[in-house]
C-alpha cells in the first residue's frame, strides 16, 4: 500500500470518529455507558476508513492514484458515489436489524430526515462532508514544499 493510501484510510478514519462522536445526538444511545459508545464510535470510524479506502481505490482504478489532484469528474463522481451507496444501503440494513442487535441503530427525534424518502439526512451529510475533507486533507499532507 502507498502513502496515499495510507493517507486516506488515517484521515478518513479521524475525522470520521469526530463525525461519529458529534452525531451522538441524532441516535438513540439505548444503555450504553459514555465510553461504550466512544468504542462504537472508533469501530464505526474504522470502517468508515475502509470504506473511503475502497472508493478511492475505485476512483484510482479510472483515473490514477493522483486523481483527486486533477478536475477530472468521473472518478471524483465515483469516490463520492460510492460512499453515498454503502452509507444508504448501511442505514438501511443496520435500521431493520431488531433493536437489541449490536449492528443496530435507531435515530433519535433530533435526526432529520428527508421529507420524500424518509431517509436519515445527517449519514448522508456525513458521506459527503468527511469524504471531501479526507481528500482536502490528504492533498495538503503531500504538497510538496518550496
Amino acid at each position: 500500500m502507498t502513502r496515499t493510501y495510507w493517507l486516506v484510510y488515517i484521515c478518513g478514519s479521524l475525522i470520521a470518529f469526530v463525525w461519529e462522536i458529534y452525531q451522538m445526538p441524532f441516535f438513540v444511545s439505548g444503555n450504553l455507558e459514555p465510553y461504550e459508545q466512544t468504542i462504537r464510535c472508533g469501530i464505526a470510524s474504522l470502517g468508515d476508513g475502509l470504506v473511503l479506502l475502497a472508493a478511492y481505490t475505485l476512483a484510482a482504478m479510472k483515473g490514477g492514484r493522483a486523481w483527486f489532484r486533477r478536475g477530472a469528474k468521473i472518478p471524483h463522481a465515483i469516490y463520492f458515489g460510492f460512499g453515498l451507496v454503502v452509507a444508504i444501503a448501511v442505514e438501511i440494513i443496520a435500521t431493520s436489524l431488531p433493536s437489541d442487535s449490536m449492528l443496530s441503530w435507531r435515530y433519535s427525534d433530533l435526526m432529520p430526515h428527508d421529507p420524500l424518502t424518509g431517509m436519515a439526512l445527517i449519514p448522508i451529510a456525513m458521506w459527503t462532508i468527511v469524504p471531501l475533507l479526507t481528500i482536502l486533507l490528504v492533498r495538503f499532507a503531500q504538497t510538496e514544499r518550496n
